[in-house]
Order: structure tokens, then sequence, then C-alpha cells
């Protein structure tokens, strides 16, 4: 029997829940190990299948046969967007207190610490979303030899396969769970609340080995996602240099580049002035509309 994971409590002494919503879509070569390290944070994860043409949801119907934490939730054909796991929310929130918490887990990724000791944070500072420090792990140049070599495999886990990562988001990923929030785009509900001080590092494997890169490119211009469309199926240009990139040891702390860790920052900010141009753009256009011309 699988044991509960640790645990923080509520003011009431009740253990916290955490539930996860995977969104999958041929990833045959990965989701067992995302699932079976989830299971070990969460004590269910829900997995919706967007229409998966490999072995992915065979294999996630099968390892619900033996992890009860593991819930085929269902298929979707729709096109692919964030807010399809809005399905989910919206079926199982209830299930769930206003003390409990959601992570939104994508195919291949991996929470690298415990979410408890964080979530009881967040609790403390009434927050009620967390960010994550997303770790990407790249193909590199040093990995592309290997596999032509032959001395890379699928039968060894990806956390040996893939070393060379670089800091460079962060995302909401976990946030309190609430009945009444809408959910209608993005990767997480709107209206939530504080966000806390604290964030998880997730280790983030998107390109693995060139069939897995190749199936991905496919499978994402089929969808008409933008990266596709800049790199159409040339996956060789999205093969790192491995000097370029850090390499990870056990037990060693991640490291911090400051221009790719200040992606996010410096998204917003162009979001910010894109959204008061728009705005400053909308209020000349009504004012010369109603025939008042700014003076000067």
């Amino acid at each position: 029997m699988t044991e509960s994971p640790p645990e923080a409590g509520t003011r009431e002494s009740r253990p916290i829940k955490l539930y996860a919503i995977c969104l999958v879509k041929n990833e045959d070569d990965v989701i067992t190990q995302t699932l079976n390290h989830a299971a070990g944070h969460c004590e269910k994860i829900f997995v919706l299948d967007n229409g998966s043409t490999d072995r992915t949801w065979e294999l996630i119907q099968s390892l619900s046969r033996v992890n009860h934490r593991i819930v085929p939730f269902g298929r979707s054909f729709e096109p692919f967007r964030d807010s399809l796991r809005s399905l989910v929310y919206y079926e199982v929130c209830s299930e769930l207190s206003e003390d409990d918490w959601w992570l939104v887990l994508d195919s291949d990724e991996f929470l690298a610490e415990d979410p408890q000791p964080v979530i009881a944070q967040a609790v403390q500072e009434r927050a009620e979303v967390i960010r994550t420090w997303q770790v990407v792990f790249y193909l590199t140049d040093v990995d592309l030899r290997a596999w032509e070599e032959g001395r890379d495999s699928r039968d060894k886990p990806i956390f040996e396969r893939r070393r060379y990562y670089q800091i460079n988001s962060q995302e909401k990923r976990l946030f309190r769970n609430q009945r009444d929030l809408s959910w209608t785009s993005g990767n997480v509900p709107r209206g939530l609340k504080n966000v806390c001080t604290r964030r998880i590092f997730n280790r983030h494997y998107v390109f693995r080995d060139p069939p897995q890169v190749e199936k991905r490119l496919l499978t994402a211009e089929i969808a008409g996602r933008a990266y596709a469309r800049n790199v159409g199926r040339e996956w060789r240009t999205l093969v790192k240099d491995a000097r370029r990139l850090d390499f990870y040891r056990e037990g060693e702390p991640w490291r911090f580049h400051i221009w790719p860790a200040t992606t996010y920052y410096r998204k917003r900010f162009k979001r910010q002035l894109r959204n008061r141009w728009h705005r400053a753009a909308a209020r000349i256009s009504m004012l010369v509309g109603r025939g008042v011309y700014p003076e000067g």
C-alpha cells in the first residue's frame, strides 16, 4: 500500500490535500515517470488526454490499475488550450475544501522538492497561488552525440539522461481550491489573490531525444502552436550548446543566471507597456471620434 505523502495542517489541524491536473498528448516516453513521481506528492492526479495517438492513454490506464492516486479523467479532442484543465477542476473541486490545493502538472514535469512546506508557508501568508522556478532541461549537442552513438537509451530514467539545464522562467502552478473561481483562459483560474513569497523548483523536460522532439513538433504544428510555426520540423535547431548551460549533479544547489532568471519580469514589463499603449490609443481614438483633439 502506498504511503501518504507528508502533509501540512490547516488551522483545524486537518491534513491539506493536494490534487493535480495533468493535461497530456503523445508523451508515452515519459508519462509513466511523471505520474509515478507526482504520486509521491499528490493524493490524486487527474489525467486529461488531449487526443494522443501513441501509447500515452493506454499507459495511463495501466498505471491507474496499480496506483489508485492516478485517475484517468477522460479524453478531449478539442484544440489545445491551457484552460482545458478546467474540465477537471469544475467537476472535481467540490471534493475539496477551501483549505486544499491544486497542482497544474505538465506531462513532462517533476517537482524537485516536497510542496507541503511551501503550501504551509502560503497558508501562513494567506496566499492563494504559488509560483515555480522552471528548471528546463535541454537536449544538447553532448546528448545528441550519445544518442547517435547508442550510449543513450529510454530505458534509463530521464533524470539520468538529461542533466544540462537553465532556470529561465516562473509560472503559477499551485493554487488554493475555491469553488467560485472562473477558469476561461490561462493555466490557472482567474481571480487568485496574493502570491506566496517562496517558489518551488520544478524540473521540466520539454525536448528529450530526436524521435520525441520530431513527434512534439509535429503535434505542435497540427495544433498551431507558435513555437512550431517558428521552428517548423527542423528539430536540430532546438539542440543546445552544452557549454552554455549548467550541469546538474545530485545534491548541488540550483544555479541562477541573471538574464534568464529575469525572463518573467521582462515579459511582464513588456506586457504592461503594451496594455498601457493600447489603452492610450483607444482613448485617443475615442476623443478623435468625438471631434476632440489633444492640444499641442
